[in-house]
């Protein structure tokens, strides 16, 4: 469970709607995905170092989007599962790679955008190149559900992935 002291709302929240038993375990692997995790929540570390105990601080808003991260990973592994079905697993780790090359390339052209930034165009990304293999067999587009989930959090341009 996840510890998380929201400093804007003075609030302490558990956060349990996550993967795997180990929280600390959890976030190193998750900022491998999505790097903005470590500026969304920060790890505190409690005075006798014991990581069974560590807490966490966000902001409401910061904490919302590692949510919306975190459920946003879960579609998008479950409707890799669906190409690996369709297709075979290594065409769907294909699809994750080129997304996370599409990531770094953003980055490196477009240094004004934010690691949150990134982070969705990376989501943006991995559902466009889903979208186009499951049209085949008659899926709906989910990039319209990922805009309006984002919305308040990205720029238009950003959210259209117009950089």
């Amino acid at each position: 469970m996840l510890s998380i002291y929201l400093t804007d709302v003075r609030k302490q929240v558990q956060f349990k709607n996550y993967p795997g038993e180990h929280p600390v375990k959890f976030i190193l692997n998750f900022k491998k995905i999505f790097p903005s995790v470590m500026e969304l929540i920060l790890p505190v570390l409690p005075d006798d170092e014991n990581l069974e105990e560590m807490t966490w601080e966000s902001t409401n808003k910061d904490f919302e989007i590692f949510k919306l991260l975190l459920s946003g990973w879960g579609v998008v592994e479950l409707r890799l599962s669906a190409i690996a079905q369709f297709k075979n697993k290594n065409f769907a780790d294909q699809l994750v790679k080129k997304s996370q090359q599409q990531r770094k390339q953003w980055s490196q052209k477009n240094q004004k955008l934010s690691n949150i930034e990134l982070d969705y165009l990376l989501l943006h990304h991995i559902h466009t190149l889903i979208d186009a293999e499951l049209v085949e067999l008659g899926e709906k587009f989910y990039l319209p559900t990922l805009r309006d989930l984002w919305k308040s959090y990205v720029t238009q341009n950003v959210l259209t992935a117009q950089i």
